[in-house]
């Protein structure tokens, strides 16, 4: 059985927080905006391009900021400025549109149950988010806020087994905890690769294009069909997923984080309301799966 999504854990928004805000004040790996010009001394067999992603910036810029004329020619020893001004890589959103912000626009001959139907959620959620006291009654051209999903949509276009069965391949992939990938997909999406949200975010990753294009350049390169093909989106997607685990130091809570607000955010504001609540809803979602 599916898991629902579940409301926010109450108890767990202040530990969580803490835990967020205490290992962002101490991770090294993180790729923030830099206050201060880093150093890194090159280690035995390092490359230019793996100490860029390493620090979240651009390999071009990291070799112009040290007077390198040949990118691929670096050696043990060598002391690297990371410069403030070099560009971070991914982009400093997070890497998909808030569930919150999906909507739909009512078209002549719809109907409230489709609608719900399509969308992997139920009349009674959709109207009670709408303010609809009569399901009878939508009009074309009408906004509707679109739930987060509790089941699979109807227009998933692939069956659940078999996006479960790409999800699990991805995560042994990319070294990530089965459980923790399927719920992070299913809260994004209902596992609907023809989602696509209002701001653009596309797939059962909810990947946005930028985020999409910078993971194609570096992460993985062959998932170019990731915006049509439900295998090339999940695996662009875990691909993402896990550098930012990488990043976080293995901390699942923060990689998530990073996933739905984005590092730059929260080193600038700090982690809002909704992100730890998200954080908490893919972690309960996840639980009702196994590794």
């Amino acid at each position: 059985m599916l898991p629902h999504t579940p409301h926010a854990v109450a108890n767990r928004a202040p530990f969580l927080c803490r835990v967020l805000l205490a290992m962002l004040a101490a991770s090294v790996a993180v790729p923030a905006a830099f206050a201060h010009a880093l150093t890194h001394e090159v280690q035995p067999g390092e490359t230019l391009s793996a100490i860029a992603l390493r620090y979240g910036v651009d390999v071009d810029a990291l070799a112009a900021a040290n007077g390198i004329a040949n990118p691929d020619l670096v050696f043990a020893g060598q002391l690297l400025t990371i410069a403030e001004s070099s560009p971070a890589v991914p982009p400093p959103g997070g890497a998909v549109a808030p569930p919150a912000a999906r909507s739909y626009v009512v078209e002549p001959g719809d109907t409230l149950s489709a609608i719900a139907l399509a969308h992997g959620t139920t009349v009674h959620a959709l109207a009670e988010a709408n303010g609809i006291d009569d399901h009878d009654r939508i009009f074309a051209g009408q906004r509707l806020i679109l739930p987060a999903p509790t089941r699979a949509p109807a227009a998933a276009g692939v069956s659940r087994p078999a996006v479960e069965a790409l999800l699990r391949a991805a995560a042994a992939e990319y070294g990530i905890p089965p459980s923790v990938l399927l719920g992070l997909a299913w809260l994004e999406s209902g596992w609907n690769q023809a989602m696509v949200s209002p701001a653009g975010a596309v797939g059962i990753m909810q990947l946005m294009p930028a985020t999409a294009e910078w993971g194609l350049e570096y992460l993985a390169p062959g998932a170019v069909n990731w915006r049509t093909d439900p295998a090339d989106n999940i695996r662009l997607g875990a691909a993402v997923f896990a550098h930012m685990l990488w990043q976080a130091g293995g901390d699942l809570e923060i990689a998530l984080a990073f996933y739905y607000q984005g590092w730059w955010s929260i080193e600038q504001f700090g982690i809002f309301d909704e992100t730890l609540q998200y954080v908490a809803n893919v972690l309960a979602i996840a639980a009702g799966f196994d590794d």
